[in-house]
């Protein structure tokens, strides 16, 4: 089973170094130069430049406002409270082409052209479900004793908020902000219906598939897995930091 998951991943990486324009076997022979096409191409760079910003901005906004809307939805009670946590999570059930087609409608209606702002807001209607789950997991398990203590040592409500609360859920607010990036970098669907003239890097890759698998994608693919186990493994870090 493991193996069947996981021999394309390294046929893709193997494929990476092959020096041959077909990703085929037998082996022809190792090189570096699909590398170093993807260091010399300048629409790779600026798509993935635009990536990056509308992945960190998404980050922060989803973080935020998935932090600010865990708190009520685990420690208050309010009428229809169900009903809201289901409505708060229903983004991550909808199909994305679904929600593509529904911002891209909304957008015409009001007029909005498509930008790097369509895309960060389409984004984080996306993403901010998954941040919401995360810190809740975390908040479900937070010993309110701590913030009673703050509290009758003389604390006003705000400070025992960033001196007591915060730290202990940052490693649950860290993990729901590295869940979040890693989404936003790779949403395709929701991005080719709202990016209007805007490139960005899944958007580069589909433009490579069209004509068929070029070896620069198995070599851009390569880096972007070593930078997804990066980033699995400091939310690995965050986790073991947090339960202990």
């Amino acid at each position: 089973g493991f193996a069947f998951l996981y021999l394309p991943v390294v046929f893709l990486v193997l494929f990476s170094f092959n020096d041959h324009f077909v990703p085929s076997l037998p082996f022809r022979g190792f090189t570096l130069k699909w590398y170093r096409e993807l260091s010399y191409d300048f629409v790779l760079h600026d798509a993935l430049a635009n990536s990056l910003v509308i992945a960190a901005v998404t980050t922060v906004v989803s973080t935020v406002l998935g932090t600010l809307a865990a708190f009520p939805l685990v420690r208050c009670t309010f009428r229809f409270k169900r009903a809201t946590r289901l409505l708060v999570l229903l983004p991550m059930v909808i199909p994305h082409f679904l929600m593509g087609v529904a911002l891209l409608l909304l957008f015409a209606f009001a007029k909005v052209p498509l930008s790097r702002l369509t895309v960060i807001l389409g984004h984080v209607v996306f993403t901010l479900p998954f941040a919401v789950l995360v810190v809740s997991t975390r908040l479900y398990g937070f010993d309110r004793s701590l913030e009673l203590a703050a509290g009758d040592l003389g604390a006003s409500p705000l400070r025992t908020f960033w001196h007591v609360t915060l730290p202990l859920i940052m490693p649950g607010v860290a993990g729901a902000a590295l869940l979040v990036f890693t989404l936003s970098m790779d949403e395709f669907l929701i991005t080719f219906f709202v990016s209007g003239q805007q490139g960005t890097l899944t958007m580069y890759i589909w433009s490579l598939l069209k004509d068929g698998i070029a070896p620069r994608v198995n070599a851009l693919a390569s880096v972007l897995l070593a930078a997804a186990f990066a980033l699995l493994l400091a939310g690995a870090w965050l986790r073991e930091r947090g339960a202990g």
